[in-house]
């Protein structure tokens, strides 16, 4: 397995930020700033993404979770809180499901443990192929712009740097990753491992449906829904995310 690049700050009880598609760790800088005055907070690249090396072609979701697992691992982590944004989100449920002793908690952040739509499927099936014809940054052009609800949103400039650093081959890679992802509904439903849901009610890729639906599942689950919060509530609506993590965060504290 590839060495994975993070970086860290604060100290105290370990909380983990995976980042979604098309970002890298760096995207949280602003968000866990005041959070690492009480925790030791850990923002990973995830590999392919940021300035982690790749994995070996064809790779799955539960590998890049096996890679996240191996270094929490290396890092001599038992626990920790993972709180993963989209993508970021697939990988947190194969580690809670797969490694679930490392997991104290978790936060879906804009995710869903549902699998792919028939249409959602085909859909990153036509991105691969776009991007193999035409190369990362025009699908970076309007995949950005996309993910927030205010399409002036201030932080779009912000999160297009971070994205379009993407090279072609890690967009197509974790498209087809994300397109085979199984069902992990089960998880939610039967998993006594504390969880918290976070939504926005105009998220284009996340519907708000979905959300309401995964959160009447989960067992042992908050929930919070943002209005005229598109799929990226770290920036669009950061402080109530932030307080919502936090509280999510050190209530697993208290309850240990």
């Amino acid at each position: 397995m590839p060495p994975l690049f993070f970086r860290e700050v604060g100290s105290g009880p370990p909380i983990v930020f995976l980042h979604g598609f098309c970002e890298a760790g760096e995207i949280w800088d602003e968000f866990v700033r005041p959070i690492a005055q009480d925790f030791r907070v850990l923002l990973p690249d995830l590999p392919g993404f940021g300035n982690s090396e790749s994995l070996p072609d064809q790779f799955t979701i539960d590998d890049v979770a096996t890679v996240i697992s191996n270094w929490l691992k290396e890092l001599k982590i038992q626990s920790a809180t993972i709180v993963g944004h989209s993508l970021g989100g697939y990988v947190t449920l194969s580690l809670a499901e797969n490694s679930p002793s490392l997991v104290n908690g978790f936060c879906l952040f804009h995710s869903t443990a549902f699998p792919d739509s028939k249409e959602k499927k085909e859909n990153r099936t036509r991105v691969m192929r776009f991007v193999e014809a035409h190369g990362a940054l025009p699908f970076i052009e309007t995949f950005v712009p996309g993910l927030f609800h205010n399409k002036n949103d201030s932080a779009i400039p912000v999160v297009f740097e971070i994205a379009a650093k993407t090279n072609a081959a890690s967009i197509i890679s974790y498209s087809s990753a994300m397109r085979e992802r199984p069902d992990r509904v089960e998880l939610l439903r039967n998993s006594a491992i504390p969880k918290l849901i976070i939504a926005g009610k105009e998220d284009s890729l996340i519907p708000i449906e979905t959300a309401r639906e995964m959160a009447k599942t989960a067992r042992n689950c908050a929930f919070l829904e943002l209005p005229k919060t598109g799929h990226m509530g770290l920036f669009e609506a950061r402080n109530e995310c932030r307080r919502a993590t936090t509280h999510f965060a050190h209530s697993l504290l208290s309850n240990n």
